[in-house]
């Protein structure tokens, strides 16, 4: 297989789904839509490079670098000539943040892998056509300094029979998210809300980012996911900014998926401004801050129970200090919380431009 040129088509595709920017193109406009948002207009890179696989015992089919196993689930190949590189560079830029928040202020590093770590028949990793997560994981948690590292395999490994990423969205769902967050909230010794704290929602007939990127592969058309979203029960007041920090707007951290397209479910918890504010009432006297890719959003709501603020900043659309943004408001508890895709990218360039 020909190994470098799968490397050059993954990064291609990455880039489109995570937004991640390479290095010399590190900011984002402020008028740029969140990543899901973009999926059902972007059109899909060419895929003249995605490898034929023509082995009658190999399952699934590779189209522009995703796989579609038999059952129609999706997978985007992972891989990067520069992965450690870049991941060494971010547990760098993650300590720095450690430095400047000082011993009083908890910092941890949440890698989440993708569906590649659980769901990619063997196969497929010892002929080459896609790496290994977890080494890089492990990379990058070895070389924190005074951060926390959180284990999302652990957590999520013994529920992998459970619906915890989507088949047809490079995402995980929230009941996947809900798991990691119970991890977390576990090492950070706060309260957590079970799942009956919850009201339970479900649509029928999702096709996510994958199934666009795949070209509309019929195995995946055939093979819809149920979206399911879980709103806490509690009531918590949320407050949107735009990328500076300016103009707050009061909303709902929920939107009405009925007002959504079929494809842009995954909206309904996506937040309406570059910075997100949450107030839950609570009074543990643990403020939190989140900074983090498209992979936050399922995840905040689940600590709507564990914390008294929570403040989301999504790192590719910020343009002010996160870190004096944090000391300004008192958080106690510094959280970042990156697909282990966008963290070996060049997005340490992104971190260390709103350090």
């Amino acid at each position: 297989m020909r190994t470098e040129k799968i490397t050059a088509l993954f990064l291609t595709i990455l880039l489109s789904l995570t937004g991640c920017q390479s290095a010399g193109n590190s900011s984002v406009p402020e008028s740029a839509p969140p990543v899901s948002e973009q999926s059902g207009a972007d059109s899909p890179p060419n895929n003249s490079e995605s490898p034929p696989i023509s082995q009658n015992d190999w399952e699934g089919e590779i189209n522009n670098g995703v796989l579609v196993l038999d059952d129609g689930r999706g997978i985007m190949l992972y891989g990067s000539s520069s992965g450690y590189e870049n991941g060494r560079s971010y547990a760098a830029s993650v300590n720095k943040y450690k430095e400047q928040m000082g011993a009083n202020v908890n910092v941890y590093s949440m890698m989440i892998p993708s569906q590649v770590t659980f769901y990619m028949p063997e196969i497929y990793f010892e002929e080459g056509v896609s790496d290994r997560e977890l080494p890089h994981i492990d990379d990058i948690n070895d070389r924190l300094n005074g951060v926390i590292s959180i284990d999302v395999y652990d957590a999520l490994k013994s529920h992998v029979g459970e619906e915890i990423y989507y088949r047809t969205d490079h995402h995980w769902t929230q009941l996947g998210a809900y798991y990691a967050a119970q991890s977390f909230a576990r090492t950070a010794q706060t309260p957590f809300d079970e799942l009956s704290e919850y009201d339970k929602h479900e649509r029928s007939g999702f096709l996510g980012t994958l199934y666009g990127t795949s070209k509309e592969n019929p195995l995946m058309k055939k093979a819809p996911d149920t979206f399911t979203w879980y709103v806490p029960k509690r009531t918590a007041d949320t407050t949107y900014y735009n990328t500076k920090c300016e103009d707050a707007r009061e909303g709902s951290y929920f939107k009405n998926a009925s007002e959504l397209d079929e494809d842009k479910w995954d909206m309904v918890y996506a937040p309406d401004g570059a910075i997100t504010y949450v107030n839950t009432g609570l009074n543990t006297g643990r403020r939190l801050m989140i900074v983090g890719d498209s992979f936050t959003w399922a995840f905040a709501p689940c600590l709507f129970g564990s914390f008294d603020d929570i403040w989301i900043i999504d790192l590719r659309v910020c343009d002010v200090s996160a870190a004096q943004l944090a000391k300004d408001n008192g958080v106690t508890d510094l959280l970042f919380c990156m697909s282990v895709s966008c963290a070996t990218t060049d997005i340490q360039e992104k971190l260390e431009k709103i350090m």
